[in-house]
């Protein structure tokens, strides 16, 4: 571990946060060892799925065909005894084929990045079009007693309000695209809650990574005129923030947004700050077909060129910079045409950077738990006036939940 001269203080946390993480893994070892005997211990959970992608990409640039697919397997643990304690811990593998040997050194740098202030992500083997791969994105120990609720290790802190962008998501941004990850990424932390009653509490997180730059935000939370209000503020490794977050109903639909201000801490009184927020409305007719719609503003100003309109739909997005500049639209509908058959269509429009995504998608409950999905993401944006240029991928997944 490298550490900057200067930050006892972080040096100090980081040190915690890495001795409980040892001893959350002795802890879950322990109890792994009385898995055993599950009948007698029902407090210990496991499950998780595992599922195939086969995926089919076309580039209109450079009229190339591209062949894929994804081994997905997740395992949940975790430990709930008759105490206030409880813990868990959560390990994805994948396993990733590519017809273009090439690819697969580009996609490796991705599948380990690890942002925590522990590298839990680590590529097993690389290997011609193969890449396999091991995360753990969850690994945490809790202890709730009365109105306090204490976190420690890689856990989800979610603030968000909306469902596409999340301006007030500081913690763990996740990319909407990015469809075969539910669970979305954690954050290595100490999070403190207290619940000033049923419908309120506060909230005070650090977060350490890998940047040697805490995070450190607080939140309250509460209930009015059936609305449930939220209020952000804190230090990230760049910026203060401040923001609010909002979620009720409005014309017998549900309504909700979010917004943040972010000021540089460097210069503090002479930059300008950036501004992002997202507002969304959903509402479900009489005969179930779901409409959903969201806007966001994002005030920053990246270079609107090919490269950073993927990198931003990747690994680029936080808080600060949720989607690509300026103002985006999304808007979807989804409809259960059976029992077992469902179908949705959803758009996303960036007109300053002449950006346009479609992603329609069919779900199939074959069995109980075994699902299949025939999902795209058409990705069109003009890199030269009048011409539009696309990209298509096209997935096949089929998935068994245990």
């Amino acid at each position: 571990m490298s550490v900057k001269p200067g930050i006892p203080g972080l040096f100090a946390f980081n040190l915690i946060v890495q001795h409980s993480f040892i001893l959350i893994c002795t802890l879950l070892f322990h109890t792994t060892l009385l898995a055993q005997d599950t009948l007698r211990q029902p407090y210990i959970t496991i499950n998780g799925y595992i599922n195939d992608m086969p995926g089919l990409m076309y580039n209109s640039i450079t009229d190339d065909y591209e062949f894929s697919n994804q081994l997905h397997n997740r395992l949940n643990f975790k430990w709930q005894p008759d105490n206030p304690f409880s813990a868990a811990f959560e390990i994805r593998t994948r396993l990733y084929y590519n017809q273009s040997s090439a690819y697969i050194s580009e996609y490796a740098s991705g599948f380990e990045q690890d942002a925590g202030v522990i590298k839990l992500s680590k590529n097993i083997f690389t290997e011609n079009h193969l890449l396999f791969n091991a995360s753990v994105d969850r690994l945490w120990v809790d202890y709730s007693k009365n109105k306090w609720q204490f976190t420690l290790g890689r856990q989800r802190i979610n603030w968000g309000q909306t469902f596409v962008w999340n301006p007030n998501d500081i913690f763990n941004t996740y990319n909407y695209l990015d469809f075969d990850y539910i669970e979305k990424p954690g954050s290595d932390a100490i999070r403190v809650q207290y619940y000033t009653s049923e419908t309120s509490k506060a909230e005070l997180v650090v977060k350490a990574d890998s940047s040697g730059k805490p995070t450190l935000a607080g939140l309250y939370r509460f209930n009015k005129w059936n609305y449930d209000f939220q209020f952000i503020s804190g230090v990230t490794s760049d910026d203060v923030v401040i923001g609010s977050g909002w979620s009720g109903q409005l014309a017998k639909g549900g309504f909700r947004g979010e917004v943040s201000y972010f000021m540089p801490k460097k210069d503090f009184l002479k930059r300008d700050g950036t501004l992002a927020a997202s507002v969304g409305w959903d509402y479900m007719l009489k005969n179930s077909l779901f409409l959903q719609f969201e806007c966001l503003y994002n005030g920053n100003k990246p270079d609107s060129s090919d490269v950073n309109i993927f990198g931003n739909n990747a690994l680029k997005i936080s808080a600060k910079n949720p989607f690509l500049s300026d103002f985006s639209y999304f808007a979807s509908v989804a409809y259960p045409i059976t029992p077992l058959l469902n179908g949705s269509l959803a758009t996303i429009i960036n007109p300053h950077n002449k950006v346009y995504i479609l992603v329609p998608s069919l779900d199939y409950n074959v069995l109980q738990n075994l699902d299949l999905s025939l999902i795209a993401q058409i990705i069109g944006f003009k890199m030269q006036p009048g011409n539009l240029s696309t990209l298509s991928m096209w997935f096949l997944r089929v998935k068994y939940s245990f």
